[in-house]
């Protein structure tokens, strides 16, 4: 049966685990890791694990569950309102939350880590970002707000994915500001007056 009271030992303990299931993912599927591999790993017994988790899938759901909160927690702070006003900082209070937690959002959107993972942090973000987007843009169809989410979603995944394999010194500032840039202004905003007349001329040689 799991423990409620999360003093300092078993807090402790917690981050053993999350930490052995991390290192184990950089080598190793997260749905071949077995308890025995990671308590080996970690040198607990399993009885010790199986304090806390069924399993490794209850593990994964776990730490998947608290990304989930604290993320929507953080969306369901702001209005539309207040996402016009201070976008750059908006969007640096979330590439905080990714910095945060980089050790799990690297091995969840990893080449060894939850395939469906970004699709679920999708579904349960999806009706607070529609009611924000319907804030701001009350005559929104339906449709291009599909088109809209579903572009930003991946879009975002692609960026946390990047900046964690490509760009790891980047500060979450950085990223918030390029975050911000690619989404409001798309290639021109990024590449800038060069990329504008590329752009231009291969639109007009059609």
């Amino acid at each position: 049966m799991p423990i409620n009271n999360e003093d300092s030992r078993v807090r402790r303990t917690k981050k053993l685990i999350r930490q052995g299931l991390v290192e184990l993912a950089r080598t190793k599927r997260i749905n071949k890791i077995t308890v025995k591999e990671l308590t080996d790993h970690i040198e607990i017994n399993r009885g010790t694990f199986y304090l806390h988790y069924k399993d490794v899938y209850d593990l994964v759901d776990a730490l998947e569950n608290e990304l989930y909160a604290d993320f929507d927690a953080k969306l369901s702070s702001y209005t539309g309102e207040a996402l016009l006003k201070t976008a750059v900082d908006v969007c640096e209070d979330f590439c905080t939350h990714f910095y945060e937690h980089k050790d799990l959002y690297s091995t969840f959107l990893g080449a060894n880590g939850d395939a469906q993972f970004a699709y679920k942090l999708g579904e349960r973000l999806n009706e607070r970002v529609y009611e924000i987007f319907k804030s701001i843009f009350p005559n929104m169809d339906d449709t291009k707000y599909d088109f809209t989410y579903f572009y930003g979603k991946y879009g975002l995944i692609g960026l946390v994915t990047c900046w964690f394999t490509e760009h790891p010194d980047w500060t979450p500032r950085q990223v918030a500001e390029m975050w911000l840039r690619v989404t409001t202004l798309g290639l021109w905003g990024v590449l800038g007056d060069e990329g504008k007349e590329v752009l231009l001329n291969a639109k007009n040689s059609r």
